[in-house]
């Protein structure tokens, strides 16, 4: 088959080749992705570049096969694509109200589900089962994760990086005190050492809460790996 020459990215004169790229995320997918199960982040590939989905960033490009923090794994041929550039940009737009910077969402909304859409928008094919079956058996259990680890992507966007660098190097104004203050042993001083006492109370039960939900988290994915790595023995020595 012959091929056109440029950077379109594989094209060919039946279309355009679309790829599922996708990364581990975690050291126990040696164990998982035999038994079809992993910690994935994925990417679709087309036209020499690659879209994925992470929070703060929304839709983003990037080149193929480098996602920051993740460890290439493989990829998959998805099919062909009859479009073009304005094709492709019209489906990614139309996207992009479902995927926007604040919808990230490790379990029920992450860059799989992108890649899903994304692919079934193209080409109308669901990606592989094995990418994102752990988030969708994670389902069962979300209610124990924190609310704030669920909602940040493990791989973000590259071309972020330098903004949200130079962003976290400022440091907020702290305005001086301007209080008339109290004198020790009055009434306005009692006032506010209960009011200090009463926010350091509250403050130490969101901490517990949060240890909680921290240790119950880790012991429901302690779980998840065991029974996998259970399952992998067992298969091992049928």
């Amino acid at each position: 088959m012959s091929h056109f020459g440029g950077s379109g990215g594989d094209r060919t004169r039946v279309g355009t080749k679309v790829f599922l790229n996708v990364y581990d995320l975690a050291p126990a997918n040696e164990y998982l992705y035999p038994l079809g199960l992993g910690v994935h982040h994925s990417g679709v590939e087309i036209m020499g570049t690659e879209y994925s989905f992470a929070s703060g960033a929304g839709i983003f490009d990037c080149p193929p096969k480098v996602a920051p923090g993740a460890r290439f794994r493989e990829q998959i041929e998805m099919g062909s694509y009859n479009g073009g550039q304005v094709e492709l940009r019209r489906a990614l737009d139309e996207l992009r109200s479902s995927f926007g910077p604040d919808d990230y969402n490790l379990i029920r909304k992450n860059c799989n589900a992108f890649a899903y859409a994304l692919c079934w928008k193209l080409l109308r094919k669901a990606i592989p089962g094995h990418v994102n079956r752990l988030s969708d058996i994670g389902i069962c259990c979300s209610c124990l994760l924190p609310k704030k680890f669920l909602e940040e992507a493990p791989v973000g966007d590259p071309n972020r990086a330098s903004g949200a660098s130079s962003a976290a190097v400022q440091k907020p104004k702290v305005p001086s005190f301007t209080g008339s203050g109290a004198r020790l042993g009055s009434s306005e001083m009692s006032d506010s050492s209960s009011t200090w006492n009463w926010s350091s109370n509250r403050k130490n039960s969101e901490d517990d809460l949060t240890d909680r939900r921290e240790k119950a988290r880790k012991a429901a994915l302690a779980r998840m790996e065991k029974s996998s790595t259970e399952q992998l023995q067992q298969k091992q020595t049928n």
